[in-house]
């Protein structure tokens, strides 16, 4: 399927976050793109955007940002579903806070 994907010469990719028995991993993804396409984040808009601790949230903003750098820097921070209704406005403020942080802190 990826050489399909990568084929249709899209400008950018996102994919959903992994859940219901299936893996997506951004790492891997921007791998199989190599910088030929801007990549959008798959955050889990559930269990870390809603319901993780400040420090889950900080660790994967973090390593999807460092996965996304590797991408010749064609990277999107990005939840990989809709944020929940439930979501409290305080929690996606804070989310933008860390990516805007550790984004700023390496370029």
């Amino acid at each position: 399927m990826w050489d399909r994907i990568l084929s249709l010469g899209a400008d950018a990719l996102a994919l959903e976050e992994s859940k219901k028995g299936f893996s997506i991993d951004v790492e891997e993804v921007v791998d199989r793109v190599g910088g030929r396409m801007c990549v959008l984040g798959n955050l889990d808009a559930i269990t870390l955007l809603d319901r993780g601790s400040d420090a889950e949230l900080e660790r994967e903003i973090g390593r999807q940002l460092r996965a996304g750098r590797r991408n010749d820097g064609r990277f999107i921070m990005s939840t990989g579903s809709p944020v929940t209704p439930g979501t409290p406005l305080e929690r996606v403020r804070r989310y933008l806070d860390i990516a805007h942080e550790l984004g700023s802190a390496h370029g």
